[in-house]
């Protein structure tokens, strides 16, 4: 009887492990292409690497709203951009653990399962 058990807990699992992600964790294609061109933008010279962060961190927010993953990608880019400023790590260094952290957390959210997160006014 156990056996029939595991073998409905294996399909059950290898179902839900086959659903798409829904709409809502997948990165729009909107912000990509802001960040896409605001990385073009640093890369001519027109805006400095720390406010390039800050522009593409505002855009997410203001398309996603918080997440505590990107929020801590986008603090680890902003401290490496600071550290970089002051010539304490060279610029390409701190832009390739940037970019591959914000990458991680992209990844991360494509694949992880949305859960009700409480709003800040909850945890008062």
């Amino acid at each position: 009887m156990w056996k029939v058990y595991a073998a409905a807990i294996v399909v059950g699992l290898a179902g839900c492990a086959s659903v798409a992600p829904s709409d809502s964790t997948r990165v729009s294609p909107e912000w990509s292409a802001y960040r896409a061109q605001v990385l073009s933008e640093r890369d001519h010279g027109k805006l400095s690497a720390l406010a390039a962060q800050g522009k593409i961190e505002e855009r997410y927010r203001e398309i996603y709203g918080v997440d505590p993953t990107m929020e801590g990608a986008f603090a680890f880019g902003t401290k490496l951009y600071e550290e970089a400023d002051v010539g304490d790590i060279p610029m390409d260094e701190a832009d390739r653990l940037a970019r591959a952290r914000i990458d991680d957390a992209l990844a991360h959210r494509e694949s992880s399962v949305p859960l009700y997160v409480f709003p800040p006014e909850a945890s008062d």
